[in-house]
């Protein structure tokens, strides 16, 4: 039996949740704001992007939804 995975969201997904657009998304994977899962088909090197799926799970997504509810706070 394989093990029980983590309910995951998609790029658009968060970026609904976030009120954010879907590059700001990319971004913060990028630059490891946001922990991300990338699954599927991998592109080979030399084509431009990586490929597969990115997915972020729903955790994630809840602990930085309360990182900017807490910075919101603190500047009001």
């Amino acid at each position: 039996m394989l093990p029980e995975s983590p309910p995951v969201l998609t790029v658009s997904e968060v970026a609904k949740a976030l009120r954010v657009s879907k590059p700001t998304v990319y971004r913060w994977v990028k630059d490891g704001e946001l922990e991300a899962i990338r699954h599927g088909k991998q592109w080979s090197r030399g084509q431009a992007g990586r490929g597969g799926a990115i997915r972020i799970p729903v955790a994630v997504v809840a602990a930085k939804l309360q990182a900017i509810q807490d910075l919101i706070a603190d500047a009001a």
